[in-house]
């Protein structure tokens, strides 16, 4: 492992660390994407998902962690040491490189939220950009993307305290958010009555066309399983908690609310926005007003303007404006702290579990100093600022590839939630290992049927998400499977034969 020494500096505690998991785990605008998509039927999906999946996978890392808390490399000692150094680094080198790419797209498109929390509205249009710099918005972002990762790297060189300080940011303005909504859809409530937004109460049907088939809202039970994935980052950093009182407190209080926030927040949505009216809202050539993009901010506005009119305001468009801009502010700030928690904890599981001499010319090691991966970390910062310049600068070629990038990096992001649930399974079986926190495993069978039932869950949520139901896949690398997204396929295969090549170099050389 690397020369990784103990030390109670750069130590957070239970406040951090659940704000950190709110920032790498909670997505609030997934609340606004998910009325937008289905409406009240969104509910049960994320109940459901968090029973099948996100309880029980919450406590298989709590276990997982404290059995190994006096160990470095989080969630790649845990599959190590329960499974094999194969199987460990192959679903760790996928997560870190997935994060990698996620990386690239985040620290160019993270500044639209800003745009709207100060202007109201996206002012980055090309014509804007052009006029203010002389460069296309693409290439404006990229130096301002270079820009952010460089000074993201030099925090999280000097340490856990500055990302968690940063991160703890991010948890708040997450915080702040769901207070906007859940207090503002409370008072709604007590003040219209069970009305919904005069949005019919269906649990079961969508009212959203394009999610009216058995299909599709599998396919939402998909995103919902996926809503809930970024645990195992800050979860694994369990060596960076003072004591074990702050891990399990912070895990269990981030956990608990997560679990039941995207349900309660859908229902909320739906006390003050009316599906057909607002959601289904179309311009006098029939296109749709509402999108992907701007939904977060039509939501929040949506409630701002609905209290303006409980509190008899002259002019409620007012507090719509003032509504979606803090909406702006809020998912910026939500970005920046998840941004910082995923530059530093899936490399510095990954650098720290692994052996020194995996790595070459000393990446494998930890500063002296710092007690941080820094030239793993350095390098980490190089390979996402030349993968910025290149798309920000290289044309339609270059943003083509990292289209293809980010396919290939799909189900790679997810597939280690499979590797850490089967690890579990492992590890319960394994009577040699310790186990100073049991929750799940007080009945081993019990633990084990949780871990398989989890391992079962997110291998049926990549299997559906690979398949190509309408055809539109056009293959890549000259690979057209029919029936599936290729490069979802491919990119996890191409993964892990690096993977293991990289593992066979470092048992080769030991047996020389």
């Amino acid at each position: 492992m690397s020369n990784h020494t103990k030390t109670d500096q750069n130590k957070m505690g239970m406040t951090a660390l659940a704000l950190m998991i709110f920032t790498s785990v909670y997505g609030f605008a997934n609340i606004a994407l998910s009325f937008f998509n289905m409406g009240y039927s969104a509910i049960p999906y994320f109940l459901l998902s968090a029973v099948l999946y996100f309880i029980p996978f919450s406590l298989i890392i709590a276990e997982m962690a404290q059995a190994f808390k006096d160990d470095h490399g989080g969630i790649y000692t845990w599959m190590e040491k329960s499974v094999g150094i194969k199987w460990a680094f192959t679903g760790i080198f996928m997560w870190w490189i997935s994060y990698v790419v996620w990386m690239v797209g985040k620290a160019t498109n993270m500044w639209i939220p800003l745009s709207f929390g100060i202007f109201g509205k996206n002012i980055f249009t090309d014509a804007n950009v052009m006029a203010w710099t002389g460069l296309k918005s693409s290439q404006f972002f990229g130096i301002i993307g270079i820009i952010f990762m460089i000074y993201t790297t030099y925090v999280a060189i000097k340490g856990i305290k500055g990302i968690s300080k940063v991160a703890s940011i991010g948890g708040i303005a997450v915080i702040a958010l769901n207070i906007l909504l859940f207090v503002g859809g409370i008072l709604v409530l007590l003040t219209k009555g069970l009305t919904f937004g005069e949005t019919s109460f269906n649990l079961f049907t969508s009212p959203n066309p394009n999610f009216a088939t058995p299909v599709a809202s599998l396919g939402f039970l998909v995103y919902s399983i996926f809503a809930f994935g970024g645990m195992e980052a800050s979860g694994g950093l369990v060596d960076n908690v003072k004591d074990k009182k702050s891990y399990i407190g912070g895990l269990t209080f981030a956990g608990a609310i997560i679990s039941i926030g995207y349900a309660i927040g859908v229902f909320l949505v739906g006390t003050f926005t009316n599906w057909a009216d607002i959601m289904g809202a179309t311009d006098v050539n029939g296109e749709a007003i509402v999108n992907y993009a701007t939904v977060t901010y039509v939501i929040v506005g949506q409630l701002g303007l609905t209290l303006g009119k409980i509190f008899n305001m002259s002019n409620p468009e007012i507090l719509k404006v003032l509504f979606a801009r803090f909406a702006g502010f809020g998912m910026f700030f939500a970005y920046v702290g998840a941004f910082f928690t995923l530059v530093y904890a899936p490399l510095k599981q990954m650098i720290d579990g692994t052996p020194e001499e995996l790595w070459p010319y000393g990446i494998g090691s930890d500063d002296l100093v710092t007690r941080t991966p820094k030239k793993a970390l350095i390098m980490q910062a190089i390979f996402v600022v030349v993968m910025i310049a290149l798309v920000a600068f290289g044309g339609s070629g270059a943003s083509k590839f990292f289209a293809t990038l980010q396919g290939m990096t799909n189900i790679a992001m997810t597939l280690p939630y499979i590797f850490i649930s089967y690890a579990y399974i492992k590890f319960l079986n394994n009577d040699s290992i310790d186990k100073p926190f049991q929750v799940l495993s007080r009945n081993k069978s019990f633990g084990i049927f949780a871990g398989w039932i989890v391992t079962l869950v997110v291998t049926f949520a990549n299997i559906f998400s690979v398949m190509d139901l309408n055809g539109s896949d056009v293959g890549i690398f000259g690979i057209n499977i029919p029936g599936v997204y290729d490069e979802f396929i491919i990119g996890p295969v191409i993964f892990s034969i690096i993977s293991y090549l990289i593992v066979h170099h470092y048992e080769k050389n030991r047996k020389k």
